[in-house]
């Protein structure tokens, strides 16, 4: 047994040619959820006796699951149990070993599929890790990793074209610009914007009439702003992100990662260290344009401007954290000292 791609996975479902075990994860989570479904109903049928389906979740009971996997089939091919996201982060060193033990050996005439379609351990990675040796040695392991660009944009055409439109390469790269890499909010954008756009092609324009913009790039909208010193569509861009009801410390949150970003490509331009690498040792994966476009937007800043912004925007965290402060005034008063800096420290 090994680790599997996603076309394996298609395959042995379509021929049902089943492993015993199975471990489906990622950051794809539409993915994880869509192949999750289609293997279980492929092992069960439509519809599965209660006899032979059996389904756990979260903080699972680990008597009942050990002895749903001993269930012998009746009436069926297959007993089928299906465990999704569990919480190994809730487990004590006692129960680790408990499920370390059950899930460590198939069960004859069992099907057992662990999915994780929403969540991934945070403080348990290592038992985590444990599990997927497991049962890459005993059954099979798919991750579906995050898309490329490339990917994304093919699938925006797919998407499109199954709604009756068709979608240019620039066009589809504006929807992933606007809404992000999500591909559930991507689908349904896409969906949203092939029913209502008029002709046979989506164009740009029905795009710019309908396509939802995601927080982050609207602030990268007003941090681009401040860095051009433009104070009209800095305040212009956050009176909007506030009439939208956006959180503000989210708005800061995103705000100190887009500043973030401009300093590490700065200090590894500086360093000799290539855009690549950076993305790499901070594991950007498919975000790595923000990179440049972050070297972009600050070509006219200096390193010590960049410093000073991080500097105000880790107090105004701090403040945000541990004080009451009116949000609208405070932003304000932090756009207006970051337009400041900017103009301060303009090459």
């Amino acid at each position: 047994m090994a680790k599997i791609t996603e076309a394996e996975l298609k395959k042995q479902i379509k021929t049902k040619s089943f492993s015993p075990v199975y471990l489906i994860y990622g950051s794809e989570q539409m993915f994880v959820k869509q192949y999750t479904q289609l293997l279980t109903q492929s092992v069960t049928g439509k519809n599965p006796s209660d006899f032979n389906f059996h389904t756990f979740n979260g903080d699972i009971e680990l008597d009942d699951f050990a002895a749903s996997l001993q269930i012998v089939p009746f009436m069926s091919e297959y007993n089928c149990v299906v465990v999704t996201d569990i919480h190994l982060d809730n487990m004590d060193s006692d129960s680790l070993d408990r499920f370390k033990e059950i899930t460590n050996k198939p069960y004859e005439g069992t099907i057992l599929i662990i999915s994780m379609p929403t969540y991934i351990p945070s403080k348990n990675k290592a038992a985590f890790n444990a599990l997927v040796k497991r049962v890459d040695k005993i059954g099979s392991v798919c991750e579906f990793a995050k898309l490329n660009q490339a990917m994304l944009e093919r699938y925006v055409a797919k998407w499109a074209n199954e709604n009756g439109k068709m979608i240019s390469h620039v066009n589809a790269s504006k929807i992933i610009s606007n809404c992000g890499d999500d591909l559930n909010l991507l689908k349904n954008e896409v969906s949203k914007i092939s029913a209502y756009a008029q002709g046979e092609e989506i164009t740009l324009s029905d795009i710019e009439k309908l396509s939802t913009i995601n927080l982050e790039t609207k602030i990268f909208a007003l941090s681009d702003a401040v860095l051009n010193g433009n104070g009209d569509k800095a305040f212009s861009t956050l009176d909007l992100l506030f009439y939208q009801r956006e959180e503000p410390i989210m708005m800061l949150y995103v705000l100190s990662a887009s500043y973030i970003d401009a300093y590490r490509i700065r200090i590894a331009d500086e360093c000799g260290i290539l855009k690549d690498n950076v993305a790499k040792d901070f594991e950007y994966k498919n975000r790595a344009f923000v990179l440049q476009n972050a070297r972009k937007a600050t070509a006219k800043v200096s390193t010590e401007a960049l410093r000073k912004s991080l500097s105000v925007l880790i107090e105004a965290d701090e403040k945000f954290k541990t004080t009451s402060v009116n949000a609208r005034l405070y932003m304000e008063q932090l756009i207006a000292q970051l337009l400041l800096i900017a103009k301060e420290g303009r090459l």
